[in-house]
């Protein structure tokens, strides 16, 4: 066995000892895991067991389902990022024209504690009907246009230049109610678990649903 071999097995079993560990930290079945992330069981315990080499998409879907970046699944933590720099140049939105479109701002720090992203809506459109809720905080600070959020039942009117600083514990929604396109700035202290919920529902903007 080449040195090369050796070096692709022991990353194969570090990643797969990442994803068991993470797993079970969650109290996650193999099933469980495999439902969260799209993928079959058989895969998950493949990967777990380093009896297959993971594709880009099965990583990308695995650390969804585990609330993990992708670039934890394949650094190692002492290496890991500390820094990021991202050109505005190099950031991907995903949405839908005339809809809505999601900017994220933060980078893949290893196990960061706050998320970043700048939101353009337009009339009519929200963040969905359901409420978001988590043990945290989030800065919300209005860039352009009005933007209405209800927190914990009571409704706030944000124009340009206002922030809005909340526990986001209190259930919450947001929406455009105004009759031109907001843009926002929402920094947010996500729990892991409640990543991979908000990852979700910005990749069903790219779907159009």
């Amino acid at each position: 066995m080449s040195g090369d071999e050796v070096t692709v097995d022991a990353e194969l079993a570090r990643i797969g000892q990442r994803v068991r560990r993470w797993r079970e930290e969650r109290r996650l079945t193999l099933q469980e895991l495999a439902n969260l992330s799209g993928l079959a069981t058989s895969t998950v315990h493949k990967v777990e067991s380093a009896q297959m080499i993971p594709s880009v998409a099965v990583l990308l879907k695995l650390a969804r389902g585990l609330g993990r970046r992708p670039a934890e699944l394949v650094h190692d933590e002492g290496a890991a990022l500390e820094l990021v720099h991202l050109p505005a140049a190099g950031r991907a939105r995903v949405g839908v024209e005339g809809k809505m479109w999601v900017e994220r701002l933060s980078g893949d720090l290893f196990d960061p504690a706050l998320e970043t992203w700048r939101v353009t809506v337009h009339p009519g459109f929200s963040g969905g009907e359901d409420a978001i809720q988590y043990d945290g905080e989030e800065l919300v600070v209005v860039e352009e246009g009005e933007v209405t959020f209800r927190v914990g039942g009571q409704e706030f009117v944000l124009a340009e230049g206002d922030s809005f600083h909340f526990k986001a514990h209190a259930p919450h929604t947001w929406r455009n109610t105004s009759d031109a396109p907001a843009r926002f700035v929402v920094t947010g202290t996500l729990p892991r678990q409640f990543r991979a919920v908000m990852q979700g529902r910005v990749a069903k903007l790219s779907s159009g649903s």
